[in-house]
């Protein structure tokens, strides 16, 4: 595999002191863009990240688990990568991990449509290969 070649996406995610809740956690809608963000910076490092005026990229689907709490102060590392692809839609799973844990688990399923019907859009080849290289298919 080359260095051209998309891979599964991990980077850091900066916190911000009014993302806390009262409990000195990370409140759960902030969590929600966090895992927007982490997903915009994979889909950007995937080639996937300008869809422009021809094709609209949306979320039809979100599940979020949160199994610990995120803290603010240790480093936040999001990971992302593709567990499902289908003919018009693909599933992104996101994991949050602070100290070697991981907090929490979002899978976002994606679809792009036709702006001027809004009807679901197959994948081109070239886009389902892309995706196809960060594919870690869901256990069970």
């Amino acid at each position: 595999m080359s260095d051209s070649q998309p891979r599964p996406y991990e980077g850091v995610l900066d916190l911000r002191w009014s993302d806390m809740d009262l409990y000195g956690h990370v409140n759960n809608v902030r969590i929600l863009t966090l895992t927007e963000e982490a997903r915009v910076r994979a889909l950007k490092a995937w080639d996937e990240g300008d869809v422009g005026r021809d094709v609209m990229r949306v979320v039809r689907a979100m599940t979020t688990e949160y199994e610990r709490p995120v803290e603010y102060g240790p480093e936040l590392t999001a990971k992302v990568w593709v567990s499902a692809l289908g003919r018009t839609s693909y599933t992104l799973h996101h994991e949050l991990w602070q100290e070697g844990v991981r907090c929490v688990t979002c899978d976002a399923v994606m679809v792009h449509l036709d702006p001027e019907t809004g009807a679901p859009l197959p994948h081109d080849d070239a886009r389902r290969a892309r995706l196809q290289a960060v594919l870690v298919p869901a256990e069970g």
